[in-house]
């Protein structure tokens, strides 16, 4: 298949290699680009880490003060993160099942209450539900925006020509943010229409919703990680 994949890098490289080594043809264009920041000064010593997402992991390899923290517990928000984690040094890594609900049920299952301040390295533009769950529960979780993304301003003209030329079978979206800056750039660019061609593999429903009517053909993964994603997409 000719694919789009439209995640973040270093995801989307890394995605890419993947896709070509199982013999499908792929152009790469993040729609959104990452930025980092560093920790509070006032940061306590971690009970444990609370890591939802692989940009969570990366935003935690940039703080200085996270080289001290290889031994604390750290919950992952799926196997895909846990995997980042353990690479950079984390020695008690455990993963969710790719959601907040399954990475809170893994807290309150794992972690005694008594445990310290839970921190949770997150992206600015985020849904509240784990800090939410946790806290009802009475745990101490400190939230502290360690990453943003922003869209892009433009379709690079290989992918806009692709759109037009109806040379995209599949596009690949991770996110809700994803997917709304493709519709954006495509009303911008005067071709919303050419998006109901290609079938849209979404990482959940939530995602796919975006979409609306503007797509054709939509798959959901069976879970919320690349491995289920990937799994849907014809070889």
């Amino acid at each position: 298949m000719r694919l789009l994949v439209t995640r973040p890098e270093p995801g989307a490289s890394e995605t890419a290699a993947l896709l070509r080594e199982r013999g499908h043809t792929v152009l790469v264009q993040s729609l959104l680009t990452m930025s980092f920041s560093a920790p509070p000064d006032d940061l306590p010593w971690p009970g444990a880490l609370l890591v939802s997402s692989q940009n969570g992991a990366r935003a935690l390899e940039r703080w200085r003060i996270g080289n001290a923290w290889r031994d604390i517990p750290v919950l992952a928000g799926g196997s895909a993160t846990a995997e980042v984690l353990a690479g950079l040094g984390f020695s008690d890594v455990r993963a969710a099942a790719g959601d907040a609900r399954s990475l809170a049920d893994l807290a309150i299952a794992t972690l005694s209450k008594k445990v310290g301040p839970l921190i949770y390295p997150a992206a600015r533009d985020r849904a509240a539900a784990l800090t939410e769950m946790l806290v009802a529960q009475g745990y101490d979780v400190r939230t502290v925006e360690a990453y943003r993304a922003e869209p892009v301003r433009h379709l690079a003209r290989a992918v806009k020509t692709a759109f037009v030329a109806g040379a995209i079978d599949g596009v690949l979206l991770y996110s809700r943010r994803t997917a709304m800056a493709l519709c954006d750039l495509a009303e911008e660019e005067g071709i919303t229409e050419m998006l109901a061609a290609p079938t849209y593999f979404v990482i959940s429903e939530r995602v796919g919703a975006v979409l609306g009517t503007v797509a054709g053909k939509v798959r959901i993964a069976a879970r919320p990680e690349q491995s289920a994603l990937l799994a849907l997409i014809p070889s």
